[in-house]
């Protein structure tokens, strides 16, 4: 429905999904894990349910691109252009969702910090341990 790359697009979300994001609450014992397939940091209290599968598709690029963030010259200066274009696509969305005024739990200061580059190392390494 909703293409997060679509400029022409008012929001990134439907109206619908994008009031149950907005209502999430972020939870002080929210789990956070590391999601192997995407090399991103997900905490639990972050995902409406009973949304859209391209809202699903979209929190996942805002995932991945906040985890990017965390040691952006690694995505932006790859060799692999599969992985520049990845990040440019999230960032662009990221981009987008920000200037939006988006009020999603993901974006707060406690989990856009750099500091978790270390966090999200450390799980790496549990998941991926030959490395």
């Amino acid at each position: 429905m909703n293409d997060p790359t679509d400029s022409d697009s008012n929001d990134l979300f439907p109206p619908a999904d994008r009031a149950k994001i907005e209502a999430l609450t972020e939870d002080p014992v929210a789990r956070v894990s590391y999601e192997l397939t995407k090399g991103m940091l997900v905490w639990s209290d972050e995902r409406p349910r009973d949304v859209e599968l391209s809202t699903l598709k979209t929190l996942i690029m805002l995932q991945s691109c906040r985890s990017m963030m965390y040691r952006p010259e690694e995505f932006r200066d790859s060799h692999d252009e599969l992985v520049r274009d990845w990040f440019a696509a999230c960032r662009a969305t990221w981009e987008k969702a920000r200037a939006s005024g988006l009020r999603w739990i993901g974006f707060a200061p406690s989990r856009t910090d750099p500091a978790n580059l270390a966090l999200l190392l450390e799980l790496e390494k549990i998941d991926l341990p030959d490395l």
